[in-house]
């Protein structure tokens, strides 16, 4: 249900969409091309990951019980802009970009969940451009481009004061929420499982042409394509075809062909195919909870980041435990999905 004549999904999945790529990109530009991090650089990752990402699901849980989506996406555009008044005070800018972070996808993500239609479409065009904003905050971190310190906390004061105007979906709770069987616990966890080793193949899987800008640029796009056109191919020939399909498809691409670059591009674009899937599969499970829905998939997205950030991933360097592990994610998913179809007779 949407908030009347006033509502149009275009401003909505525009502005929202956008503002993620700019809170990710100003995300990153602080972690890495402000704040002085030295020795403590992984550390301090794993600080805000943790933050930014577990912290998502109890958001979602206050949302879907007390808090304002929209509220909690300007609050988290407000935070990660005043984060950067506190630059020569690590530990501040660290918490209040971590928690801002945290509030703004959420948010944003509990919105476009509510939204009455395609829902699976319009996920994958708001978390998209996320990856891209990441690119492109960790490249202005290190190029010879003069960014100023108030670059990024400007426009998002300005997209914050947008946020406030633009019409949003009705976020409907529903007070005499269902209990969630053993099987739907089991579900979701298996779900998570899937979404944990999509980050840990994501972020391990080495692509030794990358260095070249355009084809990097290539493969950046790939990835933000992959949950556009998951999210577009789930609502028109179902979650099972769309996520099955791309995992299956990309694991040779991924496991054998990585260095080269076409058949690397084309992998992780059909890759990213599941996570629209996923986040649609764990709201099919928890359909009164879009908060905690939206929250447990970045939950999952932290759990499989650890052995990377922390530097515990060489084991990943084989062909064959890179194959192994999709093929059990597919395998996993086929599953999940065949129950949660069973639920929704």
């Amino acid at each position: 249900m949407h908030l009347g004549r006033n509502f149009r999904i275009a401003p909505f999945i525009t502005l929202y969409s956008f503002t993620h790529l700019v809170v990710d990109a100003a995300c990153a530009y602080l972690l890495l091309g402000v704040l002085t991090l030295n020795d403590h650089i992984i550390l301090s990752l794993l600080l805000y990951n943790a933050i930014a990402f577990v912290l998502q699901a109890p958001f979602g849980l206050m949302i879907d019980k007390v808090l304002s989506p929209k509220l909690s996406a300007i609050l988290g555009v407000v935070l990660i802009a005043a984060s950067y008044l506190f630059w020569n005070t690590i530990f501040i800018a660290l918490i209040m970009v971590s928690i801002g972070n945290a509030l703004y996808h959420v948010g944003g993500g509990s919105l476009v969940l509510s939204l009455k239609d395609k829902k699976a479409t319009f996920s994958g065009i708001y978390i998209a451009p996320g990856g891209i904003g990441l690119a492109l905050g960790s490249f202005l971190s290190i190029s010879q481009l003069n960014v100023g310190l108030l670059f990024f906390p400007s426009i998002l004061v300005v997209l914050g004061l947008l946020l406030c105007f633009v019409a949003t979906p009705g976020f409907i709770r529903v007070n005499k929420t269902k209990g969630i069987s053993n099987g739907g616990i089991l579900m979701i966890l298996l779900i998570m499982m899937i979404i944990a080793i999509r980050s840990l193949i994501g972020l391990s899987v080495e692509f030794p042409w990358k260095e070249n800008q355009f084809l990097y640029i290539w493969l950046i796009s790939a990835i933000a394509l992959g949950k556009v056109f998951g999210g577009i191919l789930s609502d028109k020939y179902g979650l099972m075809k769309t996520g099955v399909g791309g995992l299956l498809i990309s694991m040779p691409l991924l496991a054998f062909f990585p260095s080269i670059p076409v058949l690397g591009i084309l992998g992780a674009f059909l890759f990213n195919f599941t996570m629209p899937v996923t986040l649609i599969a764990i709201w099919n499970i928890l359909p009164q909870y879009k908060g905690l829905s939206f929250g447990l998939t970045t939950v999952a997205l932290f759990i499989g980041s650890i052995p990377v950030i922390i530097g515990r991933d060489s084991w990943l360097n084989n062909n064959w435990v890179v194959f192994f592990f999709i093929f059990l994610a597919s395998v996993i998913l086929f599953t999940v999905l065949r129950f949660v179809k069973t639920l929704n007779r």
